[in-house]
C-alpha cells in the first residue's frame, strides 16, 4: 500500500520496508523539465542579485585570462597550454552546476579540473610528458605506458606546489582528496549529507534527498563557497605551470584568497 505524506520535500519517497515504493514532490513535480526549470531560477536569482560568491567567480576567471589563458600569453607549449584553456572551462562548468544549488554534481568537475591542472603542471617540469600523453590511444601499450606515467601526478603535482611554499601543496592535496568524500566518488558523505530517513506512527520511512538547494540555503552557499576554493587552487596550480609567478600574480593570489576567508566568514556569521 502507498501513501502520500503532507509537507514532503521535492525528491522524498515515502516507502515501507520491502515494500514498493513512489515518488513525491512538494510542487508534484519530479521531472527532468522541473529540475531544469529550478535548476535556471537559481542562477537568474544569484545573477540579479549582487553575490559576492559570483563576484570571486568572476574575479577567478579574470585571473585565468589575465596570467593562465591570455590571448596574447606566448605559449610555452600547445599541448601544456591546450590543458590550462580546457581546466578554464571546467572551472567555469562547475561554477555553473554549483550556482544551480547541485551541491554533489559540482565535485566531480571540480576534480576534473585540478587534475587537469595538475597534469599541466607536471608535465611542464617534463616536457617528454606530453608526448606520452598525447599517444595514449595509439596502441594498448602507448595506454600503459601512459597511465604509469600519470599514476602519480597529483602527488607529484603536490611536491611541485610546495617547492614554491610547503602548506599549499598539502592544501591542494586535501582539497583533492575532499572531492572524492563529497561527490567525486559514490562514497558516504556523497549522498548522506543531503539525505534523511525519518520513520513515521505506521512505520513508513520518508527518504528526504536534496537534489537543489535554494539560493538562501546553508547548504548553497557551502556549495558555492567549494566552487570558489577548488577554483583558487586550481588557478595557483595552473599559474605555475606557466612559469614562475610574478609579483603582479602573486598579489591577485593574495586578494583572491581574501575574499574567500571573507566568504568563509559570511557563511560563519550567517549561519552560527
Amino acid at each position: 500500500m502507498k501513501k502520500k505524506l503532507k509537507n514532503t520535500k521535492p525528491n522524498s519517497v515515502n516507502l515501507k520496508p520491502h515494500e514498493a515504493y513512489e515518488m513525491y514532490g512538494s510542487n508534484g513535480d519530479d521531472s527532468f523539465r522541473a529540475y531544469l526549470t529550478a535548476g535556471t531560477e537559481n542562477i537568474n536569482e544569484v545573477l540579479a542579485s549582487d553575490s559576492p560568491f559570483l563576484s570571486m567567480m568572476d574575479d577567478l576567471d579574470d585571473f585565468l585570462r589575465q596570467h593562465v589563458c591570455s590571448s596574447t600569453y606566448v605559449q610555452d607549449n600547445p599541448i601544456i597550454h591546450s590543458m590550462r584553456i580546457n581546466a578554464r572551462f571546467l572551472l567555469m562548468t562547475g561554477f555553473r552546476v554549483g550556482l544551480t544549488g547541485h551541491s554533489t554534481g559540482i565535485f566531480p568537475i571540480l576534480r576534473i579540473a585540478l587534475e587537469t591542472a595538475c597534469y599541466a603542471l607536471v608535465m611542464s617540469k617534463k616536457e617528454s610528458l606530453c608526448e606520452i600523453w598525447i599517444n595514449r590511444n595509439r596502441s594498448p601499450e602507448d595506454t600503459k605506458t601512459c597511465k604509469n606515467a600519470f599514476s602519480a601526478a597529483i602527488k607529484s603535482a603536490q611536491r611541485i606546489v610546495s617547492e614554491h611554499q610547503p602548506e599549499l601543496g598539502d592544501w591542494m592535496y586535501a582539497l583533492y582528496e575532499s572531492t572524492i568524500d563529497f561527490g567525486a566518488h559514490p562514497n558516504a558523505k556523497t549522498v548522506t549529507l543531503h539525505t534523511r530517513f525519518l520513520e513515521n506512527e505506521e512505520g513508513y520511512i520518508r527518504i528526504e534527498n536534496v537534489g537543489l538547494y535554494g539560493v538562501q540555503n546553508h547548504g548553497y552557499l557551502c556549495t558555492l563557497l567549494a566552487c570558489v576554493e577548488m577554483g583558487l587552487v586550481t588557478a595557483f596550480v595552473l599559474a605555475l605551470s606557466a612559469g614562475e609567478l610574478s609579483d603582479e600574480a602573486n598579489q591577485a593570489l593574495q586578494g583572491l584568497n581574501m575574499q574567500k576567508e571573507a566568504l568563509e566568514d559570511l557563511i560563519s556569521k550567517k549561519f552560527p
